[in-house]
């Protein structure tokens, strides 16, 4: 479908065993892409119990491929976290070019009527799925501008 051979993509909220993040994953691989995943944290202990592992997982899944692969947990909602999660993908490939925002906060208590919804709760989804979509593309935008491949 696309040729993306030495591309380097970085896909957040990539661990889950059934997740869109792996599929995407998987996909950018596939096509010839060198993939990083990332993970908010490691997968829960049933999850581990029946044998996936998240993000490790998915990268020997990327790398069975042929493909260069790099897991890394961090919090998309942190520019702490970000900012190392951008620098060791540069560290390992030098560059990125291509992101999916594809980490999202997990349904919980924000699925209520909006009479009921906490603010707690609202902050969340907040900070994970539109802070989170911030800070990711920012961090890569820089890069891809310092490289000349981006626009500001």
């Amino acid at each position: 479908m696309y040729n993306l051979e030495g591309k380097v993509a970085l896909v957040t909220g990539a661990g889950g065993k059934h997740g869109i993040g792996r599929s995407i994953a998987m996909r950018l691989a596939q096509e010839g892409a060198n993939v990083v995943v990332n993970d908010l944290e490691p997968p829960s202990e049933n999850a581990r119990r029946s044998g996936w592992h998240g993000v490790p997982d998915v990268v020997k899944e990327i790398e069975a491929l042929g493909r260069g692969a790099l897991g890394i947990l961090a919090d998309v909602s942190l520019a702490a976290e970000v900012e190392r999660m951008v620098s060791e993908t540069l560290e390992r490939f030098g560059r990125i070019d291509i992101l999916v925002n594809n980490a999202a906060s997990r349904p919980g208590r924000d699925r209520v009527p909006v009479v009921e919804l906490e603010e707690d709760a609202w902050d969340l989804v907040q900070r994970v799925n539109v802070r989170g979509t911030f800070l990711c593309s920012r961090a890569v935008a820089r890069d891809m501008i310092r490289r000349g491949s981006g626009k500001s």
